[in-house]
């Protein structure tokens, strides 16, 4: 297989910690992507022209995030990303969904902020904001669910997804004291962090 990503992408990071803890990393060639550039083949793989892409040893191509995470959980790893009860599936499902929601509103604001500063627009940057920070509260009073660091608990899709959001938005981000007023979140993630699938994709880490 071969996952099409970029070392700071927080989508393509969610991919390789699941990889990771799935213990099916060593499967996947992971090849530095510039999704803007033409020439690489990422957009005859992907129309929308973004990372990550995966493409699976049969050649068919995969994406986005949400889809290549579960299909290698239940494709090719052991399923151990999402729980068998249905209510708790659904719930790691709509936890994975909103720490997703809040890195999309974070990436909005990043995106305008590169803009030039004549053409950028303060009520857009204050909206993603806002949502932000909704979404981060949100994932504070979820945070008792996340797991932790221990090898005795696996991850899954919700706290691998909630432990890249939150790092993420504190190295795009770092004007803002995001965990200041959310102490919970904090500390799972401080803890979340420490798992070697957090430690070797931290954000500018070499593929």
């Amino acid at each position: 297989m071969k996952l099409y990503c970029s070392a700071n992408s927080p989508y393509a990071r969610k991919v390789r910690v699941a990889a990771i803890e799935l213990g099916i990393i060593s499967r996947i060639e992971v090849i530095d992507t510039n999704a803007r550039d033409p020439n690489t083949g990422l957009w005859a793989l992907n129309p929308l022209a973004k990372i990550p892409a995966l493409t699976t040893d049969a050649g068919e191509a995969i994406y986005d995030s949400p889809i290549i995470c579960e299909y290698l959980n239940e494709a090719i790893g052991d399923g151990s990303l999402l729980p068998a009860g249905d209510g708790e599936r659904w719930r790691v499902r709509t936890l994975t969904a909103l720490a997703d929601g809040v890195m999309d509103a974070g990436m909005a604001v990043r995106l305008e902020n590169l803009r030039p500063e004549t053409e950028r627009s303060p009520a857009w940057i204050e909206k993603n904001l806002a949502t932000v920070a909704r979404g981060l509260d949100a994932l504070q009073e979820a945070s008792p669910l996340f797991r932790g660091k221990s090898p005795e608990k696996p991850a899954d899709l919700a706290s691998i997804a909630a432990g890249c959001c939150v790092a993420w938005i504190l190295f795009r981000h770092p004007e803002h004291d995001w965990l200041g007023s959310r102490p919970g979140l904090a500390r799972w993630h401080e803890d979340f962090s420490s798992r070697p699938s957090m430690r070797d994709t931290a954000p500018g880490q070499p593929l």
